[in-house]
């Protein structure tokens, strides 16, 4: 308490201003964080003015007449955050196109013969793993502006073998394991604009053969997208084409890789 006592002093009398025409108001918040709106308060505040974050509350240091002005825009910005679920699909067969469409066909389709005929949609909300396809879907809860990160994976020993000579000529044979961590996830910082977002992601995903080679997928970008709906943000193509000749035959392959990259944003 006595510290408090002092910073209201200390403001009061500031040479920027009196104890006649300064004045000291606590605003205690409901909803949102004392820091994040003294970042959006204090550059509208004038020079002889000062905002502080105590806790759940604000101190205002300011005449009357603007003590009444910056309350009410407190008042204003003091609302309950949105709470959100942001969705990352990272495959190589599944487009915006599609799972917006099956969206689409679900939400239009009669309640009571969704229940007779569920079997219609099974296909459609599933997530596929062989040999040639691989699908990760991942999703998180956050606050409207609040920065989400998930992560999930494995980490997977690796014996590295080395082969060197003595200065005496023998062979020396020496190993040691080394961890790598193969995971996938993605960092994400939503920004509800009206019937849309504003979303800053970084996805990525890594893939490990039997060989023990790690393989990673990632990028970085800001987008708008629509509440509700997939948006393709990325992605990787790969062509490959190998060819092999024998005696009496020939073989001839190719090998297309595509990972897409797709989010979506919805308010709980």
């Amino acid at each position: 308490m006595p510290k408090i006592l002092f910073l209201f002093l200390a403001l009061a009398f500031s040479p920027s201003g009196t104890a006649n025409n300064i004045a000291i108001e606590v605003i205690p918040l409901n909803n949102r964080l004392a820091s994040d709106l003294q970042s959006l308060i204090s550059p509208l505040l004038e020079e002889s003015e000062q905002i502080i974050a105590n806790r759940s509350s604000l101190i205002i240091s300011a005449t009357p007449e603007r003590q009444k002005e910056i309350r009410k825009l407190i008042v204003q910005l003091d609302t309950r955050l949105e709470s959100l679920t942001i969705t990352v699909i990272q495959s190589k067969t599944q487009t915006a196109e599609a799972l917006n469409a099956s969206a689409n066909v679900r939400l239009n389709y009669p309640a009571d013969r969704i229940r007779n005929s569920s079997s219609l949609f099974r296909g459609h909300f599933g997530n596929t793993n062989s040999k040639n396809d691989s699908n990760t879907r991942q999703k998180i809860q956050t606050l409207d502006g609040k920065t989400a990160y998930i992560k999930i994976g494995k980490v997977q020993p690796i014996e590295n073998i080395r082969l060197y000579y003595s200065e005496y000529g023998h062979p020396i044979i020496s190993s040691n394991t080394e961890l790598i961590e193969a995971s996938t996830g993605f960092l994400v910082t939503p920004r509800l604009s009206g019937k849309q977002a504003i979303l800053e992601v970084s996805p990525w995903s890594d893939k490990m053969d039997n060989t023990g080679s790690l393989s990673t997928q990632s990028g970085h970008t800001t987008i708008r997208v629509n509440l509700g709906q997939w948006v393709e943000i990325g992605g990787i193509s790969e062509q490959s084409q190998s060819s092999a000749t024998g005696t009496l035959s020939h073989a001839y392959s190719t090998e297309n890789k595509n990972m897409k990259i797709l989010i979506k944003v919805d308010k709980n």
